[in-house]
């Protein structure tokens, strides 16, 4: 995606932006991979994020980590389905942002996980991205905007949920 056509922020530069976003990128990958089960999908979710990212680009100041400035941008984008029209001058290029190759063979244990996460909801999802990926409840907080207390009863319940459905799929 050629950002020429977007508003630049006034301290940082198109190449910093993209330098930020090429270290990081594993970030939006997850989130991605998460939410779009498709290579087709999960790179139109990437281009939309990664145009959010941009629009909010001016407004990061560094009060918090930028995987977090990430992590609640990316999660805000899949969760609530923002298919924005952007101008677009050119596509991401696949060698620069190309998702990891993706196993065509899944082991059925696996399969039975990605059932069971498929069953959640968008922001049950996002709960256990975060967590996968070692946030404390309190950086959860910060990206989600709940308070510590009510993540913690939120992932026990969806502990339940993901125990409960890989238990109907082992018995099937």
């Amino acid at each position: 995606m050629h950002l020429q056509n977007v508003s630049k922020p006034a301290t940082s530069t198109e190449s910093e932006f993209i330098s930020l976003l090429e270290a990081n990128q594993g970030i939006l990958h997850k989130v991605c991979r998460m939410y779009a089960r498709t290579e087709e999908t999960q790179r139109d979710l990437f281009q939309d994020i990664v145009a959010q990212m941009w629009k909010a680009w001016p407004n990061f100041r560094g009060n918090s980590k930028v995987s977090t400035w990430m992590y609640r941008i990316a999660l805000n984008v899949a969760v609530s389905g923002l298919r924005r029209s952007v101008i677009r001058t050119e596509a991401l290029s696949e060698e620069q942002y190309r998702l990891p190759a993706t196993e065509t063979e899944i082991p059925e244990q696996i399969a039975r996980l990605y059932a069971a996460l498929d069953d959640l909801t968008k922001i049950e999802k996002s709960f256990v991205l975060l967590l996968l990926d070692d946030y404390s409840y309190d950086e959860m907080a910060q990206i989600t905007g709940l308070t510590t207390d009510h993540l913690r009863v939120k992932m026990f319940r969806i502990r339940e949920k993901l125990r409960t459905r890989i238990q109907q799929y082992n018995t099937i």
